[in-house]
């Protein structure tokens, strides 16, 4: 079957990939009409951080989803940055502990709030009902596909 017969709106698969590629663009968007200069990588890495204060490199990408080569180029980014830190766990020379900076900390509160209203704007007109089902629905398949959705520590 080439690329034109697939049923792309038919497919579960194929209409989630669309959806959450669209929601990245609009809320790449979004943070950067906010003055906020942060990849949705990055943003995922924040997340951790702000929700944590601390957390290691293997924890974060085991959120984020990533291998801890690409989790350290971030960690990199955001640490030429100033938003975090990090330093080397006493007990374990290869594991290290990575931290908010207080620009880091400050980021917090306008990035959350261009998260909050980017999930109202694109929650809008869909019956919160039907929005549970959904999530229902998508958790499932992620089971059932033996993906583990990660939520920091």
């Amino acid at each position: 079957m080439n690329r034109c017969e697939c049923p792309t709106l038919e497919s579960l698969g194929c209409l989630s990939n669309h959806a959450a590629y669209a929601a990245r663009n609009y809320l790449t968007r979004q943070l950067e009409e906010n003055g906020i200069d942060m990849t949705i990588e990055q943003f995922k890495v924040m997340v951790v951080l702000w929700k944590e204060g601390t957390s290691t490199q293997q924890n974060i990408a085991d959120f984020v989803g990533k291998d801890k080569a690409s989790v350290t180029r971030l960690i990199a980014g955001l640490e030429k940055r100033s938003l975090i830190q990090r330093a080397t766990a006493c007990q374990d020379k290869r594991c290290n502990h990575v931290t908010l900076t207080p620009q880091g900390i400050a980021l917090e509160k306008p990035t959350m709030a261009v998260l909050a209203e980017s999930t109202r704007y694109l929650h809008q007109g869909i019956d919160p009902n039907e929005l549970a089902i959904t999530l229902r629905v998508l958790k499932q398949m992620c089971l059932t596909l033996n993906y583990t959705l990660k939520e920091p520590e």
